[in-house]
């Protein structure tokens, strides 16, 4: 086999189970396995594996077979129900048929004979790393297709959006002319022209609705400030969460480097995304922000240029994304959520993702239901 350097990088970044319950081959391996590993996790038996496991998810997993209290096979088949494409590699032994024959019907990426050759087992690590990566590469290539398309989509909701916010804002001021005029011939009769300001609601409603739609067609007065970031994202959520049982929480250095925004633009981001957080969490729940400074490169697999970003992440306790929904969550005009409030316009993350993109960053979500959801941010830090 020969080794390429990129399946040793990507190795050192992966996380392995490594599951026997021999104390000094355990002890042995495990000063072997922590040095081309990322994270090596030990135990003792099938049962401390498979905890360990649901626990923690680990990349790869490295077991004995015979075992007491739950055997190899048995674990592995249990790991398989939790994820099954996560690589195995057994290692025993034991060379009977009906050993062999479990291992292959479990699906078993690998199988080593002991006693163990560590090169032969470094192999294995490797070409489990290796698919790993192609896999995560397969992916990035699917992200980048559909970043593609996301642009091309919103270039085509950009021009109609602009078309119609033009044709919308010159309704609307036919609309209060005629309220003004209205409110002056009722004030001629002395009549109470009050119920006039359910008219002015709606009309604010509509203005912000326009606004809107200004956003989405990428057309904007406002100009880009280099600044702390965090400070306005802080303050638009802490406003969102006025009145609501929602606790917030705060983790992020106080020395994070300055990115460039739209104040007002990254000011609507935050207040959404904690809006929408607030909807899954009616009884109450937590709202978490972080920030951190990331490398962002190559192997990665983001759909940004490499570079130094700030990372934001933006966790709720709340009731989840249903994984059919997640895919679509950024679409224009998509909800989940009933036609009965005025915010359920379906243009709410639509805008984060367009202005987020604007900003020459991303937003992603990831979510379980029932698990509450994190959405993460990059925003690009200037070179200085």
């Amino acid at each position: 086999m020969t080794i390429d350097s990129r399946d040793q990088n990507y190795l050192k970044k992966l996380t392995v189970l490594y599951v026997e319950d021999d104390e000094e081959t355990r002890d042995q391996f495990r000063e072997f396995l922590s040095r081309p590993v990322g994270t090596l996790l030990t135990a003792a038996n099938g049962v401390e594996g498979l905890e360990l496991f649901k626990k923690n998810i680990p990349d790869i997993v490295v077991t004995d077979i015979l075992m007491p209290q739950m055997d190899g096979l048995t674990m592995s088949y249990e790991i398989r129900g939790i994820s099954p494409s996560v690589p195995i590699i057994v290692v025993t032994a034991f060379e009977e048929t009906d050993y062999l024959k479990r291992a292959i019907d479990i699906g078993v990426d690998k199988y080593v004979t002991k006693p163990v050759n560590s090169y032969m087992l470094f192999e294995c690590l490797l070409e489990c790393a290796h698919r790993l990566r192609a896999e995560d590469q397969l992916k990035f290539e699917q992200q980048r297709k559909i970043q593609e398309m996301w642009a091309k989509h919103h270039e085509i909701v950009a021009t109609l959006a602009g078309g119609m916010a033009h044709d919308y804002n010159n309704l609307l001021q036919v609309i209060l002319g005629y309220m003004s005029v209205a409110r002056e011939k009722l004030a001629a009769h002395n009549e109470n022209p009050d119920f006039l300001n359910n008219v002015d609601d709606f009309y604010s409603q509509s203005v912000a609705l326009g606004s809107r739609l200004n956003i989405l067609s990428n057309s904007d007065d406002e100009c880009m400030e280099q600044n702390d970031v965090m400070s306005l994202i802080r303050r638009s959520i802490e406003q969102s969460l006025i009145n609501t049982p929602i606790s917030f929480s705060c983790d992020y250095p106080d020395d994070l480097p300055p990115v460039s925004f739209f104040k007002q633009h990254m000011h609507m981001v935050f207040s959404d995304i904690a809006h929408n957080a607030v909807e899954a969490m009616p009884s109450g729940g937590k709202l978490h922000l972080a920030a951190q400074k990331a490398a962002v490169t190559e192997s990665d697999n983001l759909t940004l240029i490499p570079g130094d970003y700030l990372h934001i992440q933006l966790t709720d306790t709340g009731v989840g994304i249903a994984p059919e929904i997640l895919p679509n969550i950024f679409s224009p005009y998509f909800s989940s959520k009933q036609k009965c409030s005025q915010r359920c316009t379906g243009l709410s993350l639509a805008l984060c993702h367009t202005i987020i993109m604007k900003h020459g960053g991303i937003i992603t979500a990831e979510s379980s239901q029932g698990n509450g959801a994190t959405f993460h941010i990059w925003l690009p830090i200037p070179v200085q």
